[in-house]
Order: C-alpha cells, then structure tokens, then sequence
C-alpha cells in the first residue's frame, strides 16, 4: 500500500511539475533584437532598450521572455527595478548577464555604471 502512495504521489508531483513548466514557458514575452551601427538593442512593447553594463545572474529575478525565437537567450527583470526601464539578457550557456536600459531613462540607481556606450 505504501508504494501505492508513493507511486501515485510521484506521478502527481510530475505532471504538476510538467504542467507549471509548460504554462510558464507559453507566457514567456518573444522579444527581439535589432543591431544598427554596431549597437545591439533588444525591443519589446515599442522600446528599445541597449546594453548598460554587466551584471550577475543572481541579480535576475523573473524570467519574462526570450529573444529571437531562442529560449535560451533569455531576458529577466532586474532586482526590483521596473521592466519597462531595465531588463537583463542573459544565456543558459554563460556565466554573466547583460543588463539592459530603455533608451529614454535618464535617472540610474545607486551602484550601476554605464560599460557601454
């Protein structure tokens, strides 16, 4: 009886687990990317966002897309900071993250410095 329970709590555990994956990765945002004089931008929703310096993937928090089809290039909110100002790209395969910035915002939080021009 006991492997009865075990059994059916485990095939429980998996098709949750299954289904959660599956939800999340039909509500993930495919953005994409554009290079125009040598600069990379990632646009989503009518802003374009560029890259501003490089940052830990520990810092990501929600995943919210992908670019290009690729969802392994992924883009993240960052920190708690507002995804219509800031967002990170980042790959499966990498160890760093690229945090982007919408080419309007003017004011930059504590700690960051801008890397790329």
């Amino acid at each position: 009886m006991k492997k009865f329970f075990a059994m059916a709590f485990a095939v429980i555990f998996i098709m949750t687990f299954t289904s959660c994956a599956q939800t999340q990765s039909a509500d993930l945002i495919n953005m994409h990317s554009l290079e125009q004089d040598g600069k990379f931008s990632v646009i989503w929703e009518g802003r374009t966002y560029f890259p501003f310096c490089v940052v830990s993937k520990s810092d990501c928090s929600q995943q919210i897309g992908y670019v290009n089809g690729d969802t392994d290039n992924r883009i993240s909110r960052y920190k708690d900071l507002p995804a219509e100002e800031w967002l990170v790209s980042w790959l499966t395969t990498d160890g760093g993250a690229i945090l982007l910035k919408e080419q309007s915002v003017t004011e930059i939080p504590d700690g960051l410095q801008a890397e790329y021009e």
